[in-house]
């Protein structure tokens, strides 16, 4: 009896062990891959380092823990919510994140934070009426861009891949949610100026209302970075002038130069 039982043991932890590993390792290896590209990891799985509470938006609400390697936020107190944000400032990025979220939340990944929250959102409003993967501007003119089609696309009870780059001044703002490309947009000048300054920090937020379900929470399984170098998003008039009159430029020097 006490034979079998072990047997049967072994045979339950093999199964688990098959069906895990080729799931852990391929986190790794996507983990890898991305750190090859350039991408470095801002949340470090362990603690909160490199972040802090928006406070001069929100004051301390919202919390925000980390449980099994994940970065978990939830309504703090109840009602209340408010943004993590980076420490560091970014420009021009590729961000990187897995995400996952009971039903409902609202919540997002946001750019180029300001103190005043000021900045761009893209949206993981999960909720019956919300939108996810909309570009949203807090304090900016609200919905840039909608995107009503994507929340059918997004895994409930899994993570979510989701990468997001930003470019330029006004940026090009371009989302990819479980490998589909889901947005491409431009931004423009408000009245001759820039909507959000160029430079800000990355936000997750917990948003506040009785909307969020009672006890629900956000995950965030990984968010990584890749800054893009500074003249890979400058204006287009700059870099193609010398691709393309180069050659011109070349054979006018050389012209002048005696024989």
């Amino acid at each position: 009896m006490k034979k079998g039982f072990l047997v049967l043991n072994s045979v339950l932890l093999l199964i688990l062990i098959t069906h895990l590993t080729p799931q852990i390792l391929g986190q790794e290896k996507q983990t890898f891959d991305l750190e090859k590209e350039g991408f470095i990891q801002i949340f470090d799985h362990e603690t909160l380092e490199g972040w802090r509470k928006l406070s001069e938006y929100s004051g301390d609400c919202g919390n925000w823990t980390v449980e099994d390697g994940v970065l978990i936020g939830s309504q703090y107190p109840e009602g209340k919510g408010g943004l993590l944000v980076t420490k560091e400032k970014y420009k021009d990025f590729e961000l990187y994140a897995e995400v996952k979220a009971d039903y409902p939340v609202d919540s997002g990944l946001f750019l180029r934070v300001q103190p005043s929250m000021l900045s761009y959102q893209i949206t993981i409003d999960y909720r019956p009426e919300g939108e996810v993967g909309a570009v949203y501007c807090p304090l900016g003119g609200d919905f840039l861009f909608h995107n009503p089609g994507v929340k059918e696309m997004w895994k409930k009870d899994s993570y979510n891949q989701v990468t997001i780059s930003i470019k330029g001044q006004p940026p090009i703002i371009q989302v990819n949610i479980n490998g589909k490309d889901v947005v491409e947009f431009k931004d423009q000048l408000v009245d001759g100026k820039y909507r959000v300054p160029e430079e800000g920090f990355i936000g997750v937020q917990v948003h506040p209302g009785e909307s969020w379900g009672q006890g629900n929470r956000i995950y965030f399984r990984k968010i990584m970075v890749k800054p893009i170098p500074e003249f890979q998003s400058c204006h287009p008039w700059r870099m193609p002038f010398f691709t393309t009159h180069f050659p011109f430029l070349i054979t006018w020097a050389t012209g002048l130069i005696p024989k």
